[in-house]
């Protein structure tokens, strides 16, 4: 799965939050029910919208990204030379990623 980013220790498996209590099955079961939940059905034309449409780069809806998390802003990696200047930009995508997926 990757390494963190803080210690470089390598991951291997996912590591259940508290609220599981180390059972995989109440974290599917708990996750699935909010999923399906009314609270979220109501919501998820919002997020629909902040992710993928008319509010992507909302400034009054505090979402907007680093300009490299958008597609026509890409930079080719391997065209960089300087690798701090390559590090950081790979960062700031992964970053961007990382938002993403927990939004």
């Amino acid at each position: 799965m990757g390494v963190k980013s803080e210690t470089g220790e390598q991951v291997g498996d996912v590591v259940l939050p508290p609220w599981a209590k180390g059972d995989p099955l109440l974290f599917v079961t708990m996750n699935r029910r909010a999923l399906e939940s009314q609270h979220v059905s109501a919501h998820l034309p919002a997020w629909i919208d902040l992710i993928w449409g008319c509010k992507q780069r909302s400034v009054e809806d505090l979402n907007v990204f680093h300009p490299l998390s958008y597609e026509e802003n890409a930079v080719d990696l391997d065209s960089i030379k300087d690798e701090m200047e390559r590090e950081a930009k790979v960062g700031i995508v992964h970053n961007c990623e990382l938002l993403n997926a927990h939004n």
